[in-house]
């Protein structure tokens, strides 16, 4: 078998999403047969090198992918220290779940769309600016938005510097429910939607995630997940 980059094997291993394993690695949490690494550019043979990480030796498993329509009250993180819920509770049934991570986040009073895997290079795809998978949330405000907000929204807002690009903002078209909107980012650092509206001065009352890339959450019942199919990842990925 060819030999790849050590981050692509933890990534295929179900450790993380690449870019996860790659910050383990440099952190040097990996051993290939014996010796720590911290080379992103070290490659490893799958079939001949022995790779640990935690103590356990990795092998590269079949991929799994699924669309959770996440409640709010749960984690989005494999583990949590303090025994709270997390979203590995909703899909336990499955014999994969314990090497299942969620691809991005959700905080714990957002609700909708979460993709889990053990597929690191899938979640890579999905989770690195470079190929632009588009967000879409809804969205309900403490106060109706005025005019100069939505303005704004539509120009782009300055988080930390850095500009976020808001697509597709829709309003309702009831002039005394403009505190319920829907809009599209490209964005994927922790809470930006709830900090883009407390930038403007309004408070998040409910997050709700309800596609990625070309996906829909429709059909998946809150709490529930759908195993994805070649079909659904492509329209993730936007491949459709």
């Amino acid at each position: 078998m060819e030999k790849i980059r050590i981050a692509r094997f933890l990534a295929q291993c179900a450790v993380n999403s690449r870019r996860k394993c790659e910050t383990l690695i440099e952190e040097g949490k990996v051993k290939v047969n014996g010796v720590v690494v911290k080379e992103l550019f070290f490659k490893v043979d799958p079939e001949k090198d022995i790779v640990e990480y935690g103590g356990e030796t990795l092998n590269i498993e079949n991929k799994i992918a699924l669309a959770l329509n996440k409640p709010p009250g749960f984690l989005c993180t494999s583990k949590d220290d303090f025994n709270r819920k997390t979203v590995l509770d909703l899909v336990k049934d499955l014999k994969e779940a314990k090497r299942l991570f969620p691809v991005g986040r959700l905080d714990l009073n957002s609700r909708g769309l979460l993709i889990m895997t053990n597929d690191g290079d899938f979640a890579y795809k999905i989770l690195h600016p470079k190929f632009n998978i588009p967000k879409t949330y809804e969205v309900i405000l403490n106060k109706n938005l005025i005019g100069d907000d939505i303005e704004r929204l539509g120009k782009g807002i300055n988080i930390d510097g850095i500009k976020v690009d808001i697509k597709d903002l829709i309003l309702s078209e009831k002039q005394d429910n403009l505190n319920k909107i829907t809009l599209t980012i490209h964005e994927g650092r922790k809470r930006i939607v709830r900090r883009i509206f407390k930038y403007l001065g309004y408070e998040v009352m409910g997050l709700k995630r309800i596609k990625i890339g070309n996906f829909y959450i429709n059909g998946i019942a809150e709490g529930s997940y759908k195993l994805l199919n070649q079909t659904d990842i492509k329209k993730l990925l936007m491949l459709d």
